[in-house]
């Protein structure tokens, strides 16, 4: 298997940022609300000042073909664009874009256009100036679109579509994008079984089963339809790369409605380069050894970007818990999970990392996540070796998880950060997994001894942890496990039980935020978590994406108070 190493400046490159959900799609394809605007009551993300682009669904594609002749549709992330476009405008390269279908605070999609040129995505916000930059290629590349009333035996142009999500995946070349819809109000779907029980599966069938690191396929929704692959129940997944012979290489999942009754995706084969980016994701009657996005063992997935998915209600229609079902699993390196959010799920852990069959996991960089609503950890870090690379969490907001109850198979931890310390194959892992101006609130209601805000097992991997802001409720703990391997400066811990002789700089003060019970966790104007940081150079904006610092120093926790 081909591997990528991603240095940490990588992928902090996008800069800091808070979850924004894909658009539309209730279960099984009903159309939803737009989920691009957050949850009132989910803790993020609020308007800035500025502006601050977090991420794209492509990085590349043609600027010619495709409808009306203008090439690829493009989707960015982000906040502070403005509730309208006015006189805002995005350019790529030194040319504008064409046409906006979709412009929000938080997401803006349009098409390149003629003037579009290989360079950098700025968003010119009127009365705000401009955004920071994202890359972007353009380069050569087929356009072609999916509606229900189309025709597999037609070209897949724009006036021409083909019928089903089945033959564009299948006809793709590398390069090559097909926009499922060729309008906002189309519902594009594939409910039925494909092969591998999946509804879409990247097998040897194909013509060609990879792209190319330069020239990714891509299956993205037109412009605001409704796009759905996979069902809650009767077929296992949704989207599956089989442990077969061949490679399923370099494709990009984007704004689709995502279903399974066990894994919506499954990236069990060879899935290097994959972007997975602004989809609804949901298998409410998901159970067994395994996650409702999940990956193979052994460095299956290298330089995996999960980015902006809202993955929800996994497992919530299961009658009994199990400790190995989780919201996202992975057993890979080189992977970075960024701007989702995981929720309101019966998993035992919303995101896990655990190699059962090769050695421990590195090259992991988790950050600007909401996370909220599992039974177990919110992250368990269970098998990695920081010494081979990092392995980074920063900027999360993880809030009611480890409530329990204890899963049928066996109790749990309960926590809302987990470093396990097991290795199942070859050498144990060493150094420390770093822990980075994460704010975390109401962990480890379960009240068991191995239930607190951070748990950790004894072992050789560490926790080195730095502006962590930690507010319990009740008598939750701050930390559960061994403590003899937790080193760190600069956090906040208040509310709860337990000593911290083995930081330093603490402050234990009430951090004074906003609204905590109603999941407002930013900094009220007098908190001691202001200017009380250490700086950290991958740092560079918080949860909304605001610049760090905003005042002497770094502020404590996920959020910078903008002064």
């Amino acid at each position: 298997m081909r591997t990528t190493a991603l240095a940490l400046a990588v992928f902090v490159a996008c800069g800091g940022g808070a979850a924004s959900s894909p658009d539309g799609g209730g279960p099984d394809g009903a159309p939803g609300p737009d989920a691009s605007a957050p949850d009132a009551d989910s803790g993020g993300p609020s308007p800035i000042a500025g502006s601050r682009l977090f991420f794209s669904d492509l990085t590349s594609g043609p600027n010619s073909g495709g409808q009306a002749g203008k090439g690829a549709f493009v989707t960015v992330w982000g906040n502070g664009f403005g509730a309208t476009r006015g006189a805002s405008t995005v350019t790529i390269g030194d040319g504008g874009a064409d046409n906006y279908p979709i412009w929000t605070d938080t997401k803006i999609a349009f098409q390149l256009g003629a003037a579009a040129a290989t360079g950098d995505i700025v968003v010119h916000v009127d009365g705000k100036g401009d955004s920071n930059a994202l890359p972007f290629t353009v380069r050569a590349g087929n356009v072609y679109f999916v509606t229900s009333s189309g025709s597999d035996q037609a070209s897949g142009a724009f006036a021409s579509p083909w019928k089903t999500i089945v033959h564009a995946k299948t006809s793709l070349a590398p390069g090559d994008v097909a926009y499922l819809g060729t309008s906002a109000t189309d519902q594009v779907s594939q409910t039925t079984l494909e092969n591998y029980n999946a509804a879409l599966s990247m097998d040897a069938n194909d013509a060609s089963n990879s792209g190319t690191a330069d020239m990714p396929k891509a299956l993205v929704a037109y412009p605001g339809a409704t796009a759905t692959i996979g069902v809650e129940s009767g077929i296992e997944r949704g989207i599956l790369t089989p442990a077969i012979t061949g490679t399923f290489d370099y494709w990009v999942i984007s704004q689709l409605v995502l279903r399974g009754e066990v894994e919506a995706i499954d990236l069990e084969g060879g899935a290097a380069g994959w972007r997975i980016v602004g989809n609804d994701v949901s298998c409410p009657n998901g159970s067994g050894l395994s996650g409702c996005i999940t990956g193979g063992d052994g460095d299956t997935t290298p330089g995996l970007k999960l980015f902006g998915n809202v993955v929800h209600d996994a497992a919530a229609n299961v009658s009994t818990i199990t400790k190995y079902y989780h919201g996202i699993y992975f057993g890979s390196d080189h992977i970075e999970l960024g701007w989702n959010e995981v929720r309101d799920g019966k998993t035992c852990r919303a995101i896990q990392f655990h190699d059962s069959t090769g050695p421990n996991e590195y090259d992991l960089v988790v950050h600007d996540n909401l996370i909220h609503g599992t039974v177990c950890d919110g992250l368990n870090f269970a098998s990695v070796d920081p010494s081979k690379g990092a392995v980074v969490a920063y900027d999360n907001v993880i809030y009611g998880v480890g409530e329990g109850p204890d899963p049928a198979d066996g109790s749990s931890d309960y926590a809302c950060i987990y470093v396990a310390n097991i290795t199942n194959q070859g050498a144990a892992g060493s150094g420390n997994v770093q822990l980075w101006n994460n704010t975390l609130y109401d962990c480890g209601a379960r009240g068991t001894s191995a239930a607190g805000a951070i748990a950790h097992a004894s072992g050789p991997v560490g926790i080195e942890m730095s502006n962590n802001l930690i507010l319990a409720t009740g008598s939750e703990a701050y930390f559960s496990g061994d403590t003899t391997g937790i080193s760190g400066s600069n956090n906040l811990l208040f509310g709860g039980t337990g000593a911290a002789a083995f930081l330093t700089a603490t402050v234990s003060s009430d951090p004074l935020l906003v609204a905590p019970a109603s999941h407002d966790f930013h900094l009220g104007a007098q908190s001691p978590a202001v200017d009380h940081g250490v700086s950290e150079a991958a740092v560079t904006t918080d949860f909304d994406g605001n610049a760090r610092p905003q005042g002497a120093a770094f502020d404590i926790g996920a959020y910078e108070l903008v002064k």
